[in-house]
């Protein structure tokens, strides 16, 4: 079992170190499913991600995406989590844009490591899986 996590762990600011694509269609119907890894080929590890904290609580997120495209298609706005000890979903918000992630292990976040999973479907089939990991310097 997994205990809280402390936000502190999760503030500050974050440089993608590795983002894979996993096409989780091919996996379900047992093909030799591909899981591609997008990082030098779109210069993501030039993005970084900066997650406040106001309070004690979430509050604002910037993205800087250097030379890479804009993956997460805002940068800036406030992030959310949906639940503050034991965080399993992190949201970025931008008004009515919303981008959804599941966090990865909690035991990441010791190493300075943080993982976000996002899920793209198609009629509430998944996808497509992205991977991205952060570190903290």
């Amino acid at each position: 079992s997994y205990s809280s996590v402390s936000l502190n762990s999760i503030q500050g600011q974050w440089k993608i170190s590795k983002v894979t694509q996993t096409d989780e269609d091919s996996k379900r119907k047992l093909f030799p499913y591909k899981t591609l890894d997008l990082t030098s080929s779109l210069s993501l590890s030039t993005i970084s991600l900066t997650l406040n904290t106001t309070a004690g609580v979430p509050s604002t997120f910037a993205v800087n995406y250097g030379t890479a495209p804009s993956v997460f298609k805002i940068s800036a706005g406030n992030w959310q989590l949906d639940d503050i000890n034991k965080p399993g979903k992190l949201w970025l918000i931008n008004g009515v844009d919303t981008v959804k992630f599941t966090l990865g292990a909690y035991s990441m976040l010791d190493n300075k490591k943080l993982l976000l999973k996002q899920v793209k479907s198609l009629s509430g089939t998944a996808m497509i899986t992205y991977d991205y990991e952060f570190s903290k310097n």
